[in-house]
Protein backbone atom coordinates (compact mmCIF):
# COMPACT_ATOMS: atom_id res chain seq x y z
CA UNK A 1 0.00 0.00 0.00
CA UNK A 2 1.16 3.54 -0.78
CA UNK A 3 -0.28 6.91 0.23
CA UNK A 4 0.37 9.58 -2.39
CA UNK A 5 -0.39 13.26 -1.79
CA UNK A 6 -1.18 15.37 -4.86
CA UNK A 7 -0.74 19.15 -4.66
CA UNK A 8 -1.02 21.69 -7.44
CA UNK A 9 -1.17 25.44 -8.09
CA UNK A 10 0.38 26.67 -4.86
CA UNK A 11 1.11 30.13 -6.39
CA UNK A 12 3.56 31.44 -3.81
CA UNK A 13 3.31 35.20 -4.10
CA UNK A 14 -0.49 34.90 -3.81
CA UNK A 15 -0.87 32.53 -0.84
CA UNK A 16 -2.85 32.63 2.38
CA UNK A 17 -0.43 32.04 5.28
CA UNK A 18 -3.11 30.33 7.38
CA UNK A 19 -3.82 27.86 4.59
CA UNK A 20 -0.11 27.16 4.03
CA UNK A 21 0.39 26.44 7.73
CA UNK A 22 -2.70 24.22 7.91
CA UNK A 23 -1.74 22.40 4.71
CA UNK A 24 1.64 21.49 6.15
CA UNK A 25 0.01 20.37 9.41
CA UNK A 26 -2.46 18.19 7.50
CA UNK A 27 0.30 16.59 5.44
CA UNK A 28 2.33 15.90 8.58
CA UNK A 29 -0.74 14.31 10.16
CA UNK A 30 -1.36 11.93 7.24
CA UNK A 31 2.32 11.20 6.49
CA UNK A 32 2.14 10.30 2.78
CA UNK A 33 4.89 8.18 1.25
CA UNK A 34 5.37 10.63 -1.63
CA UNK A 35 4.10 14.08 -2.63
CA UNK A 36 3.54 14.90 -6.32
CA UNK A 37 3.26 18.61 -7.14
CA UNK A 38 1.84 19.30 -10.59
CA UNK A 39 3.06 22.82 -11.22
CA UNK A 40 2.50 26.52 -10.55
CA UNK A 41 4.59 26.74 -7.42
CA UNK A 42 4.83 30.51 -8.00
CA UNK A 43 2.62 33.35 -9.16
CA UNK A 44 5.09 35.11 -11.46
CA UNK A 45 8.32 33.06 -11.33
CA UNK A 46 10.09 35.68 -9.20
CA UNK A 47 13.10 34.76 -7.10
CA UNK A 48 11.46 35.58 -3.77
CA UNK A 49 8.43 33.49 -4.75
CA UNK A 50 10.65 30.51 -5.55
CA UNK A 51 12.39 31.08 -2.20
CA UNK A 52 8.99 30.83 -0.44
CA UNK A 53 8.21 27.68 -2.40
CA UNK A 54 11.61 26.23 -1.46
CA UNK A 55 10.90 26.89 2.23
CA UNK A 56 7.57 25.09 1.88
CA UNK A 57 9.16 22.11 0.14
CA UNK A 58 11.80 21.82 2.83
CA UNK A 59 9.03 21.57 5.45
CA UNK A 60 7.20 18.69 3.77
CA UNK A 61 7.02 15.36 5.63
CA UNK A 62 7.88 13.20 2.60
CA UNK A 63 9.92 13.27 -0.62
CA UNK A 64 8.42 15.43 -3.37
CA UNK A 65 8.48 15.12 -7.14
CA UNK A 66 7.69 18.30 -9.07
CA UNK A 67 6.96 19.54 -12.58
CA UNK A 68 6.56 23.22 -13.54
CA UNK A 69 3.35 24.97 -14.47
CA UNK A 70 2.89 27.88 -16.85
CA UNK A 71 3.29 30.37 -13.97
CA UNK A 72 6.74 28.92 -13.19
CA UNK A 73 8.16 29.97 -16.56
CA UNK A 74 9.80 33.34 -17.16
CA UNK A 75 6.97 35.88 -17.59
CA UNK A 76 6.03 37.29 -20.98
CA UNK A 77 7.26 40.77 -19.98
CA UNK A 78 10.77 39.23 -19.93
CA UNK A 79 10.71 38.14 -23.60
CA UNK A 80 14.38 37.09 -23.92
CA UNK A 81 14.23 35.00 -20.77
CA UNK A 82 10.90 33.57 -21.89
CA UNK A 83 12.34 32.62 -25.27
CA UNK A 84 15.81 31.36 -24.33
CA UNK A 85 15.71 30.54 -20.58
CA UNK A 86 12.06 29.92 -19.73
CA UNK A 87 12.71 27.45 -16.86
CA UNK A 88 16.03 28.83 -15.61
CA UNK A 89 14.74 30.09 -12.25
CA UNK A 90 12.72 26.93 -11.65
CA UNK A 91 15.83 24.77 -11.99
CA UNK A 92 18.09 27.27 -10.17
CA UNK A 93 15.89 27.36 -7.08
CA UNK A 94 14.99 23.67 -7.19
CA UNK A 95 18.32 22.10 -8.18
CA UNK A 96 17.57 18.81 -6.42
CA UNK A 97 14.50 18.18 -8.61
CA UNK A 98 15.06 16.51 -11.96
CA UNK A 99 13.75 17.99 -15.24
CA UNK A 100 12.21 14.55 -15.95
CA UNK A 101 11.38 13.32 -12.44
CA UNK A 102 10.85 9.61 -11.87
CA UNK A 103 10.12 7.94 -8.54
CA UNK A 104 10.19 4.18 -8.21
CA UNK A 105 9.94 1.69 -5.39
CA UNK A 106 8.62 -1.85 -5.21
CA UNK A 107 4.97 -0.76 -5.53
CA UNK A 108 4.69 2.41 -7.66
CA UNK A 109 6.39 4.14 -10.57
CA UNK A 110 5.70 7.89 -10.75
CA UNK A 111 6.66 9.87 -13.86
CA UNK A 112 6.62 13.67 -14.09
CA UNK A 113 5.93 15.30 -17.48
CA UNK A 114 6.50 19.01 -18.21
CA UNK A 115 3.44 20.04 -20.25
CA UNK A 116 4.27 23.79 -20.35
CA UNK A 117 4.92 25.67 -23.60
CA UNK A 118 7.16 28.72 -23.44
CA UNK A 119 5.62 30.28 -26.57
CA UNK A 120 2.14 30.15 -24.99
CA UNK A 121 0.99 31.75 -21.74
CA UNK A 122 -1.57 29.32 -20.35
CA UNK A 123 -1.95 26.37 -22.69
CA UNK A 124 0.05 23.15 -22.60
CA UNK A 125 -0.05 19.74 -24.16
CA UNK A 126 0.99 16.12 -24.00
CA UNK A 127 3.68 15.74 -26.65
CA UNK A 128 5.32 12.84 -28.45
CA UNK A 129 8.50 13.35 -26.43
CA UNK A 130 6.44 12.73 -23.28
CA UNK A 131 5.04 9.48 -24.63
CA UNK A 132 8.50 8.34 -25.69
CA UNK A 133 9.77 9.04 -22.17
CA UNK A 134 6.87 7.12 -20.62
CA UNK A 135 7.60 4.20 -22.96
CA UNK A 136 11.27 4.20 -21.91
CA UNK A 137 10.53 4.28 -18.18
CA UNK A 138 7.72 1.73 -18.25
CA UNK A 139 9.71 -0.68 -20.43
CA UNK A 140 11.83 -1.43 -17.35
CA UNK A 141 9.23 -0.84 -14.63
CA UNK A 142 8.07 -3.89 -12.70
CA UNK A 143 5.80 -2.10 -10.22
CA UNK A 144 2.09 -2.97 -10.17
CA UNK A 145 0.97 0.69 -10.40
CA UNK A 146 2.15 3.35 -12.85
CA UNK A 147 1.45 7.06 -12.28
CA UNK A 148 2.02 10.10 -14.52
CA UNK A 149 1.60 13.71 -13.42
CA UNK A 150 1.66 16.98 -15.37
CA UNK A 151 0.25 20.47 -15.04
CA UNK A 152 -2.37 20.68 -17.79
CA UNK A 153 -5.54 18.52 -17.80
CA UNK A 154 -7.03 17.06 -21.00
CA UNK A 155 -9.37 19.97 -21.75
CA UNK A 156 -6.40 22.37 -21.67
CA UNK A 157 -4.34 20.23 -24.06
CA UNK A 158 -6.41 20.14 -27.26
CA UNK A 159 -3.46 20.27 -29.66
CA UNK A 160 -1.44 17.45 -28.14
CA UNK A 161 -1.94 13.74 -27.72
CA UNK A 162 -5.11 12.73 -25.86
CA UNK A 163 -4.63 11.44 -22.34
CA UNK A 164 -5.95 8.07 -23.50
CA UNK A 165 -2.46 7.62 -24.99
CA UNK A 166 -1.11 7.30 -21.44
CA UNK A 167 -3.74 4.68 -20.59
CA UNK A 168 -2.72 2.75 -23.71
CA UNK A 169 0.84 2.65 -22.39
CA UNK A 170 -0.19 1.13 -19.09
CA UNK A 171 -0.48 4.23 -16.90
CA UNK A 172 -3.01 3.60 -14.11
CA UNK A 173 -3.26 7.09 -12.61
CA UNK A 174 -2.86 10.61 -14.08
CA UNK A 175 -2.56 13.68 -11.84
CA UNK A 176 -3.09 17.23 -13.14
CA UNK A 177 -3.89 20.76 -11.97
CA UNK A 178 -4.09 24.18 -13.68
CA UNK A 179 -7.88 24.70 -13.59
CA UNK A 180 -8.15 24.96 -9.77
CA UNK A 181 -10.97 22.44 -9.68
CA UNK A 182 -10.93 19.04 -7.96
CA UNK A 183 -12.20 16.14 -10.01
CA UNK A 184 -11.76 12.37 -10.35
CA UNK A 185 -12.93 10.08 -13.16
CA UNK A 186 -11.99 7.09 -15.31
CA UNK A 187 -10.54 7.68 -18.77
CA UNK A 188 -11.04 4.87 -21.31
CA UNK A 189 -9.11 4.41 -24.53
CA UNK A 190 -10.58 2.90 -27.67
CA UNK A 191 -8.17 0.00 -27.27
CA UNK A 192 -9.82 -1.02 -24.01
CA UNK A 193 -7.21 0.25 -21.55
CA UNK A 194 -8.27 2.70 -18.86
CA UNK A 195 -6.82 4.84 -16.10
CA UNK A 196 -7.94 7.12 -13.28
CA UNK A 197 -7.63 10.89 -13.79
CA UNK A 198 -7.40 13.14 -10.71
CA UNK A 199 -7.37 16.94 -10.91
CA UNK A 200 -6.44 19.08 -7.91
CA UNK A 201 -7.72 22.49 -6.89
CA UNK A 202 -5.30 25.21 -5.80
CA UNK A 203 -3.55 24.01 -2.67
CA UNK A 204 -2.97 27.26 -0.80
CA UNK A 205 -3.35 30.35 -3.00
CA UNK A 206 -5.94 33.12 -2.95
CA UNK A 207 -6.57 32.58 -6.68
CA UNK A 208 -9.77 30.63 -6.10
CA UNK A 209 -12.26 29.70 -8.78
CA UNK A 210 -15.10 27.22 -8.20
CA UNK A 211 -13.43 25.24 -5.41
CA UNK A 212 -11.92 26.10 -2.07
CA UNK A 213 -8.27 25.37 -1.43
CA UNK A 214 -7.58 21.66 -1.41
CA UNK A 215 -5.41 18.73 -2.34
CA UNK A 216 -5.70 14.99 -2.90
CA UNK A 217 -4.70 12.01 -0.78
CA UNK A 218 -4.57 8.89 -2.93
CA UNK A 219 -4.37 5.49 -1.28
CA UNK A 220 -3.01 2.86 -3.66
CA UNK A 221 -3.68 -0.69 -2.51
CA UNK A 222 -4.13 -2.91 -5.54
CA UNK A 223 -6.56 -3.64 -7.01
CA UNK A 224 -7.99 -0.39 -5.58
CA UNK A 225 -7.20 3.32 -5.72
CA UNK A 226 -9.10 5.52 -3.27
CA UNK A 227 -9.03 9.27 -3.93
CA UNK A 228 -9.72 11.44 -0.88
CA UNK A 229 -10.20 15.11 -1.65
CA UNK A 230 -9.21 17.35 1.25
CA UNK A 231 -10.65 20.87 1.31
CA UNK A 232 -10.09 24.02 3.37
CA UNK A 233 -13.02 24.82 5.66
CA UNK A 234 -11.76 28.22 6.77
CA UNK A 235 -10.19 26.71 9.87
CA UNK A 236 -8.65 23.38 8.82
CA UNK A 237 -8.47 20.84 6.02
CA UNK A 238 -11.14 18.14 6.04
CA UNK A 239 -12.40 15.40 3.73
CA UNK A 240 -14.91 16.68 1.19
CA UNK A 241 -15.20 13.63 -1.06
CA UNK A 242 -13.93 10.08 -1.28
CA UNK A 243 -13.94 8.44 -4.69
CA UNK A 244 -12.81 4.78 -4.81
CA UNK A 245 -11.85 2.93 -7.98
CA UNK A 246 -11.14 -0.74 -8.51
CA UNK A 247 -9.42 -2.64 -11.32
CA UNK A 248 -11.28 -5.72 -12.46
CA UNK A 249 -10.39 -7.77 -15.54
CA UNK A 250 -7.73 -5.22 -16.35
CA UNK A 251 -10.06 -2.22 -16.39
CA UNK A 252 -10.42 0.63 -13.90
CA UNK A 253 -13.98 1.38 -12.72
CA UNK A 254 -15.61 3.41 -9.95
CA UNK A 255 -16.37 1.06 -7.08
CA UNK A 256 -20.06 0.18 -7.01
CA UNK A 257 -22.20 0.88 -4.00
CA UNK A 258 -20.02 3.69 -2.69
CA UNK A 259 -21.70 6.85 -1.43
CA UNK A 260 -19.59 10.02 -1.44
CA UNK A 261 -19.89 11.90 1.85
CA UNK A 262 -21.34 15.41 1.59
CA UNK A 263 -18.96 18.33 1.38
Amino acid sequence: MRLLAHLSDLHFGRTDARVVESLLADLHHHRPDLIAISGDLTQRAKSHQFAEARQFLDALPAPAVIVPGNHDLAPLYRPLNRLFRPRAKFHRHLPDHEPWPVWQDEEITVIGLDSTRHLRWTSGKLRSIHLDHVDTVLAEATTPVKVAFLHHPPAESPSGHPFEALAERGVDLILTGHVHKAHAEVIRANTGQSCVLVQASTACSTRLREDANGYGLIRIDMPEIEVTLRGWSGAAFHTTHQVPFTRTTGEWRPRKGHVTPPA
